[in-house]
C-alpha cells in the first residue's frame, strides 16, 4: 500500500468521519472504498498490460541500440 497526503474541504472530511463511524470503519477505509467505486479496482484487468504497451512504444527504435549505445551517448 502506499502512503499520501491529499486537501479535502472541512465539509468533506466531516461528512467522511460522520461516514466512517456509522459504518464501524476508520477514516481510511472509507476513503478507499469511495476510490473504489470512482476508479474501479486495477486487479480485474489483464497482467502484463501495462508492460505490453510499453513494449509496442519501443519498437520503432534502432535495432542495434545494443551495440551502438556508446555512440548514442557519447
Amino acid at each position: 500500500m502506499i502512503r499520501t497526503q491529499v486537501y479535502i474541504p472541512d465539509d468533506l472530511y466531516a461528512l467522511t468521519l460522520l461516514k466512517a463511524q456509522e459504518g464501524n470503519m476508520n477514516f481510511s477505509e472509507v476513503l478507499r472504498l469511495g476510490l473504489t467505486k470512482v476508479v474501479g479496482k486495477t486487479k480485474n484487468k489483464k497482467k502484463g498490460f501495462l508492460l505490453a504497451s510499453l513494449a509496442g512504444a519501443l519498437k520503432n527504435g534502432p535495432k542495434d541500440l545494443s551495440a551502438t549505445v556508446d555512440d548514442i551517448y557519447k
